[in-house]
């Protein structure tokens, strides 16, 4: 169980964010070997794997698909450029990634490059970026535009709720099994954590990879940043997409016209209880495995 504490000023600090790729590109990372909480994603994952390069390969080792991974990968900030992050994540301070490398569950003994990678060796940090670009580039850019478009439906839907039922009704509707109780948001997950935000408030990032599960991602000093799964991340299987296509219908494009509306009425007038008996009915969840 992960256990979240709000204090008053945590609750008028909530954010909800856009879609981020270095996030992405990190939390798809961890669905590659997770087939059973990503039925959806099949098709993705097996042209991914298909032609995913063998240096992009210690990316499955530093983000398992259930415990701990290496947080470093994930930006407190999450630039809206992929280059942005990916400077911050090659710049991050030795001791921050060893620290995420010890909590690690390895496959037997830990390979060579995570102890040079540990200590900094620029050397390592070159191969991370290596592999960091190519995965990137195949698993992430050809989707990205499907990918923006599923975070910003549900984005608004979740600005929606919380300007017509407050912050307590935004926290009660995140995609998952979560329970509300004085202050204490509860959310499903293997072991037991506490996160207490002692004022900093917290980032609610929409994701098409995190999972059926909220991941949280927590420094002392920023705004933890909580993942939840989009609404539609599981409707059907993402398809790639281009980057040229500009024309007003290529939401519905990408997402069918159902989804669309959907995005539509949540900047209209439909209410919050009716706009969610619709969400819920156009992007049904996937049966139990």
């Amino acid at each position: 169980m992960l256990s979240i504490h709000f204090t008053a000023d945590d609750l008028a600090r909530i954010r909800v964010s856009g879609a981020r790729p270095a996030w992405e590109t990190v939390l798809s990372a961890r669905s590659l070997r997770d087939r059973a909480r990503h039925p959806v994603l099949g098709s993705w994952r097996a042209r991914t794997l298909e032609v995913m390069p063998a240096a992009s390969r210690m990316l499955l080792a530093l983000c398992p698909p259930a415990g701990r991974f290496a947080e470093f990968l994930i930006s407190e900030r999450g630039a809206r450029e992929w280059e942005g992050d990916l400077d911050a994540i090659l710049g991050t301070p030795p001791d921050r990634i060893r620290n995420d490398l010890v909590g690690l569950a390895w496959r037997g003994r830990p390979p060579e490059w995570a102890a040079a990678l540990a200590a900094g060796e620029g050397k390592a940090l070159h191969a991370l970026g290596r592999a960091l670009r190519d995965y990137h580039r195949i698993g992430i850019a050809p989707y990205w535009e499907e990918i923006q478009a599923r975070v910003e439906v549900d984005r608004a839907f979740r600005l929606r709720v919380l300007a017509d039922g407050g912050v307590e009704q935004l926290l009660a509707t995140l995609d998952t099994a979560v329970r509300w109780d004085s202050g204490t948001l509860e959310l499903p997950q293997a072991g037991e954590r506490r996160v207490r935000l002692d004022g900093r408030g917290v980032v609610l990032a929409p994701s098409v990879f995190c999972g059926r599960q909220a991941v949280i991602r927590e420094r002392s000093d920023r705004p933890p940043v909580l993942f939840f799964p989009v609404v539609m991340g599981f409707g059907r299987p993402l398809a790639v997409t281009g980057g040229d296509d500009r024309r007003p219908d290529a939401l519905s494009a990408l997402l069918g016209r159902t989804r669309a509306a959907a995005l539509q009425e949540a900047a209209d007038g439909t209410t919050t209880t009716e706009l969610a008996r619709r969400w819920r009915w156009a992007c049904p969840r996937p049966a139990s495995t």
